[in-house]
């Protein structure tokens, strides 16, 4: 990827604190698979479109991404305990 491609150090700040406040939302049980998915989405979209420039909320872009993974892990497990409970109670 050239310099020229490359997304907007706005852009990429904007993002990766958009997918912090994403990764934070997904752990709420009922709404966490579209937001980790848009969470991924905005960490991929930062992830390509870096470049050259350096992030100045790169943590809050992994932090993200790991709450998101995190709360699509919990939805998982809560959706299994309650068909277990559904089919075995």
């Amino acid at each position: 990827m050239n310099a020229d491609a490359d997304m907007p150090k706005s852009e990429m700040i904007r993002r990766s604190l958009r997918c912090f406040a994403l990764g934070c939302w997904s752990l709420i049980p009922l709404v966490s698979i579209v937001t980790a998915l848009l969470a991924f989405a905005d960490f991929r979209a930062v992830v390509v479109g870096k470049g050259r420039h350096w992030n100045a909320a790169s943590r809050r872009l992994f932090a993200g991404a790991c709450l998101a993974g995190v709360g699509l892990l919990l939805n998982l497990v809560i959706t299994a305990i309650i068909a277990l409970a559904i089919v075995f109670g």
